[in-house]
């Protein structure tokens, strides 16, 4: 199946999860790149974060397994796919009472490698004009809005994903849903995802990345030393030994994830910034026996 997925280029470019040479970092990477080229530019730029719900949940097998046979797997694999996904049922238990049991029509079996390939097998961006890019479910595009064919793009683009999730037999979460203006002069245009307006946002986390208007990353920066400075407190209450051996190990694996997350993306260029990591490093240097 991964074979046929990539030789037919069913997974498009902008898709960067479950795909081989692409991650999180990948995804930020190259779509802030853009985006910031744009606003080295000079052009006002908007950002739209969508936001699915219960997206692995909600994604019907009968659609499934038609986009399978669209993208021409054959019939042996179809219907293996198909008798996986068939034959789960569940109930509802409130205060020791119980529902019947009904027959799960749509969800991609979470916990697998087989449910992420499948949920990659989408059109999301199919005909999209604005320049999109995908990680799982969080899906985000952007467009050059200092004129008014740009603003008209994007709304263009809203209507069409929101057409798309109907046909699909998926919801957004409207409220979660939010626009970032970005650049000098933005007008800060008001768009609509159905018949819903969309709020707009000074800073929006992105795939774990706190991203503001202005592109300053001093808030990830204490975001990221925040965390380190918790887990290392409960690293401290919770171990006796503040031995080498002990401290250490804990700090590779516990602390130092949270300050190298996709710092190729937010490293910080401030002082502010970089005293806050530097005193996680200092106080994890200073709770550990020998290296005071």
């Amino acid at each position: 199946m991964l074979r046929h997925m990539n030789n037919k280029e069913v997974i498009g470019d902008s898709q960067h999860s479950f795909t081989k040479g692409k991650s999180c970092l990948t995804n930020l990477v190259s779509f802030y790149d853009g985006v910031t080229v744009l606003v080295d530019k000079g052009r006002a730029t908007d950002i739209v974060y969508l936001d699915l719900c219960k997206a692995f949940d909600t994604v019907p097998h009968d659609v499934l397994v038609s986009k399978l046979e669209g993208h021409g797997f054959d019939r042996w694999s179809t219907c293996w796919i198909r008798n996986w996904l068939n034959g789960h049922t569940q109930r509802d238990a409130v205060n020791g009472s119980t529902s019947r049991w009904r027959p799960v029509t749509s969800d991609v079996p979470q916990g697998s490698v087989l449910g992420l390939v499948l949920f990659n097998v989408g059109d999301m961006d199919s005909g999209t004009e604005c320049t999109l890019s995908k990680f799982a479910d969080d899906t985000k595009l952007c467009a050059v809005v200092d004129t008014l064919e740009g603003r008209d793009v994007i709304q263009r683009d809203l209507d069409r994903l929101g057409r798309w999730a109907c046909v699909n037999h998926l919801k957004f979460n409207k409220p979660k849903c939010k626009v970032l203006h970005v650049g000098r002069g933005n007008p800060k245009h008001k768009y609509r995802l159905g018949r819903q307006w969309l709020e707009s946002s000074p800073e929006e986390k992105d795939l774990g990345v706190l991203v503001d208007e202005k592109f300053y990353m001093s808030c990830q920066c204490v975001l990221a030393a925040q965390k380190a400075n918790h887990i290392l407190g409960c690293i401290k209450r919770s171990m006796t030994s503040s031995s080498r051996e002990v401290i250490l190990p804990l700090h590779s694996a516990l602390v130092r994830p949270h300050l190298e997350y996709c710092v190729q993306l937010w490293s910080p260029q401030h002082k502010k910034g970089m005293d806050a990591l530097d005193s996680v490093q200092r106080r994890a240097t200073k709770m550990t026996r020998g290296l005071e």
